[in-house]
């Protein structure tokens, strides 16, 4: 089994919070601010013209951490990054009486453009190497300049378009498909083909008797778009200091979701590095694409939708 870091880690968890956040020096309001979604929604109808924010992030550490003859030379950062503009911003914390770490993380307006993901780290001197990473948190936060509710995209968008049509010409190629799907960019994107003859009736059909038929089509697509979701979410993996990071945004929901059924057998990072060592080796088919496949299923929940279609036509076949 590979490691993630080939040293020894800090073992016990650490976490983020944000404390507050202010625009241009103005507090945001607590609604704006999601805990439980660990969102932070900075798009406000009235105040579109802000030019700086703020946000207050406290980092909790293990108590092993305090222990400087274990893990001499201790920084905490905060750091935020934005793949759509290329940004990075690595901010100290400073460490409190209470042992917490506190840090202000500024955004300027014209710097950024979308969705910010902001993570904690942990870095130390191990073997006598400075600034090595000893931890990071396993959640990140997102800060949204284009949401006024702090929730984070659970749906992916679908779109009826007609293959065919000169409208559409990046969509011509597949013309002769039912579907086709878009797994770049921020926000991935499911083509539904309204040209291909009878899907449209189908799915929007409200008939009893197409249900079977719908939740395996349904089920059928879904699993179709988690392997293309999942792929290429492989090469969103970046590679830090010969380490591989999780991508964050969708990339990365998919990613912990998937991995734990692609490889049951390792931790979330252990997968994490095992994928990526696959990649780079340019090992991505065979048994691979089999346990993809398998967990795109999983997600999908084709199984249980095919097995009613199929219990349906044979109760349709008896009955004839």
């Amino acid at each position: 089994m590979k490691t993630l870091f080939p040293y020894r880690t800090l073992l016990g968890e650490i976490t983020l919070e944000v404390k507050e956040a202010r625009l241009d020096g103005k507090p945001l309001p607590l609604s704006m601010i999601s805990a439980v979604e660990r969102v932070v929604a900075l798009h406000q109808v009235e105040r579109d013209d802000w030019e700086r924010a703020r946000v207050v992030f406290r980092m909790r550490t293990p108590e092993e951490l305090a222990k400087p003859d274990e893990w001499p030379n201790v920084a905490c950062v905060a750091v935020l990054t934005e793949k759509r503009t290329n940004n990075r911003i690595v901010t100290r914390l400073k460490q409190q009486s209470d042992g917490t770490w506190i840090g202000v993380v500024e955004l300027h307006r014209d710097w950024h453009v979308g969705q910010a993901e902001v993570e904690g780290i942990v870095t130390a001197t191990v073997g006598g190497v400075p600034g090595r990473v000893i931890a990071r948190t396993e959640r990140r936060w997102t800060v949204d300049l284009q949401v006024r509710t702090p929730t984070r995209k659970k749906t992916v968008k679908t779109l009826w378009a007609d293959f065919a049509s000169e409208a559409n010409p990046y969509l011509n190629p597949y013309k002769t498909d039912p579907w086709a799907i878009e797994a770049a960019g921020d926000e991935p994107v499911v083509y539904l083909n309204s040209g291909f003859e009878g899907l449209q009736f189908l799915l929007e059909s409200s008939a009893r008797t197409d249900k079977a038929v719908q939740d395996a089509l349904a089920g059928q697509i879904a699993a179709d778009c988690w392997t293309a979701f999942f792929n290429a979410a492989t090469y969103a993996i970046e590679d830090e200091d010969g380490q591989p990071q999780w991508p964050g945004g969708w990339h990365e929901s998919v990613l912990r979701r998937m991995l734990p059924d692609v490889f049951p057998d390792r931790s979330p990072d252990d997968a994490l590095s095992e994928i990526f060592e696959r990649r780079k080796a340019g090992e991505g088919g065979g048994e691979l694409q089999t346990q993809v496949l398998h967990a795109s299923i999983k997600q999908a929940r084709t199984s249980k939708s095919l097995g009613t279609y199929i219990r349906t036509l044979r109760t349709a076949a008896e009955d004839k």
